[in-house]
């Protein structure tokens, strides 16, 4: 009996920490702004990023990868990967948060429109991410792509002023590997991107052992886009 009851307190505690983890803190009087405006800009920022439990820097955990793949495969391969990395990064990332974001925000009573990197509207939301880890997948045993990412709206021509901060932590990805929330389903005009070129090349990057799977961390910024879009609700439906 005793046996039982730890397990049953392990179910619990480890469930209220699940729970926990994917929840998402919004104020809904900070964000009540959002209501009137029709844009809103969208830039991401990496600044002080880490990854996976040893808090590895950029550097030290781009090092560690690329000594991994040359030692599987070869130079060229690790230098492919690491190129691949910054790109998704740079552009693809941002792509796949905006386009899912706008996807599950699209029928609520006031649908804003956000739009990566156009410093042209009045307010701006940057996401930054500070955590990596890739997650993995050894047939018997998988661990999704999880980030630490936080949330922050301010007017773009005044960012020392942050008008609300939302913390996502510890935002896992999706079982399905590859299935993004925004397609095929949606019409592209109303996902918030004009072609998916840039996302069928993408997912030509499909990397095994020893290369971590980008295309496991885009599911990590579908699902936070989608979780987030969610937590919006409160303020646009």
């Amino acid at each position: 009996m005793k046996l039982k009851q730890l397990f049953f307190t392990l179910f619990i505690v480890f469930g209220i920490q699940c729970l926990n983890a994917q929840h998402i803190k919004l104020d809904k009087k900070e964000m009540a702004f959002l209501a009137s405006q029709e844009k809103v800009n969208v830039v991401f920022t990496y600044e002080d990023l880490h990854f996976n439990a040893d808090n590895f820097t950029e550097r030290e955990f781009l090092d560690y990868i690329k000594e991994k793949i040359e030692g599987k495969l070869n130079t060229e391969e690790a230098l492919d990967w690491e190129q691949k990395q910054f790109a998704a990064k740079d552009s693809v990332y941002p792509k796949i948060f905006v386009a899912a974001l706008n996807n599950r925000i699209k029928d609520y009573d006031h649908p804003i429109e956000f739009v990566w990197n156009d410093p042209s509207i009045k307010y701006t939301m940057k996401v930054q991410t500070d955590w990596m880890y890739f997650g993995y997948d050894a047939g018997i045993a998988k661990q999704p792509a999880k980030a630490n990412l936080k949330i922050y709206f301010y007017e773009t021509f005044n960012p020392e002023n942050i008008i609300s901060q939302i913390d996502v932590e510890r935002a896992e990805g999706f079982d399905v590997v590859g299935n993004f929330s925004f397609i095929p389903d949606v019409p592209l005009g109303k996902s918030g991107i004009i072609s998916t070129n840039w996302l069928e090349e993408f997912l030509k990057a499909n990397e095994d052992y020893p290369k971590p799977s980008l295309i496991r961390m885009g599911n990590m910024y579908d699902k936070a886009a989608v979780r987030f879009g969610m937590t919006l609700k409160r303020v646009l439906d």
